[in-house]
């Protein structure tokens, strides 16, 4: 991977962005494409779409969604100690023990997702998964009044986890969904972007917010940039570890390329010129069904303006939704280079449709 690129996904994980709370990640994601974008375009809610050959036809839309799960201050006790709401899915089981960031007007507070001790925990307590208002965040407070002069109630609260190389190509953080998608979508822009005089279509790329909360800024997006065919890439779950029933999720690797869904909102042509690509310029490319638990943007795109084609472009992605997401680098590098190959595969005018 580019050192420069490799760069840009360190401030990406870095900067905060959890649903609601998306401008500083944005601009980060802003200030980078701004190199190599014709056009930059960003709406009331702050989803942003750059553009390369405006002019050209079809429309291309590439989609990642930018925000993070995170969690919001609710409640503080007579005791200082703070209670909080989820910001999209986050799970209570994963919470104890974790430090946070608390985002407030004056600046990051530091805290932990109490943990009590082993050891004054009875045998019931130890076995119960603690429900999401029964968890609450220490932030060091002498009481209630101490802990309001530093933080307040909707203040979004970041997991502190970033960025860290555990072997060769294989980084973990925190915000790999989506992080990981914004990076591979400018990364593949960047690409097109040196091979314009070659490119037919418009490519927009597109940093959308709000997905963990329902596939919000897609649904906005779509309407905003009215694609002719969209690829929405985000993290998929990686199956190849200890307790996770193949014959159930299917067989998904890390470092054995990005994968392309089959069904549903993945249309049937995009899918396969996605594939032939791949074979045609090597590289490695997964194949996996439609997910029946849950969806990708792609879900709130293809529905709308009479029906999008669309596809989903999936990264390979372990331990989703904790702080400690865990990915390979030569699967996104391998997913830009796709994306970028196949929208500098797009003829003039052309139209994706089933045939009958």
């Amino acid at each position: 991977m580019r050192k420069e690129s490799l760069e840009f996904l360190k401030n990406l994980l870095s900067a905060r962005g959890p649903s609601g709370f998306e401008t500083s990640v944005q601009k980060v994601w802003h200030d980078y494409v701004a190199d190599f974008a014709d056009e930059i375009h960003t709406n009331a809610y702050g989803n942003i779409a750059a553009v390369v050959n405006p002019q050209g036809d079809p429309k291309i839309m590439l989609d990642a969604h930018v925000d993070e799960i995170g969690l919001m201050v609710k409640h503080i006790d007579d005791k200082g100690f703070i209670y909080f709401q989820k910001i999209g899915g986050v799970d209570p089981a994963v919470l104890r023990g974790l430090r946070v960031n608390i985002h407030t007007a004056k600046g990051i507070v530091r805290g932990v997702v109490a943990a009590t001790a082993f050891f004054y925990r009875d045998d019931e307590k130890k076995k119960k998964v603690p429900k999401i208002h029964e968890i609450y965040i220490d932030i060091g407070a002498k009481d209630k009044k101490d802990a309001q002069k530093r933080v307040a109630i909707g203040d979004p609260i970041t997991f502190s986890e970033e960025f860290k190389v555990i072997n060769g190509s294989i980084i973990t953080s925190r915000s790999l969904d989506d992080r990981a998608g914004i990076w591979t979508i400018a990364e593949a822009l960047r690409l097109i972007a040196t091979k314009k005089r070659q490119l037919k279509c418009a490519v927009y790329a597109c940093s959308v917010v709000q997905e963990e909360l329902g596939l919000h800024g897609a649904a906005m997006n779509v309407i905003n940039v009215e694609p002719h065919a969209a690829i929405a890439v985000d993290v998929t779950h990686a199956t190849d570890t200890p307790g996770i029933d193949r014959k159930q999720h299917g067989e998904i690797k890390l470092g054995q390329g990005p994968t392309v869904s089959m069904g549903r909102e993945n249309h049937r042509a995009i899918v396969q010129r996605l594939r032939n690509i791949a074979e045609k310029k090597k590289l490695k490319l997964q194949i996996e069904t439609f997910s029946i638990t849950g969806g990708t943007d792609a879900l709130a795109i293809y529905s709308k303006l009479g029906g999008v084609p669309s596809a989903i472009l999936g990264l390979p992605n372990r331990y989703m939704h904790t702080a400690v997401e865990l990915v390979d680098l030569n699967d996104l590098q391998t997913a830009a280079d796709l994306l970028s190959a196949f929208c500098l595969d797009i003829k003039k005018g052309e139209r994706f449709s089933v045939k009958l």
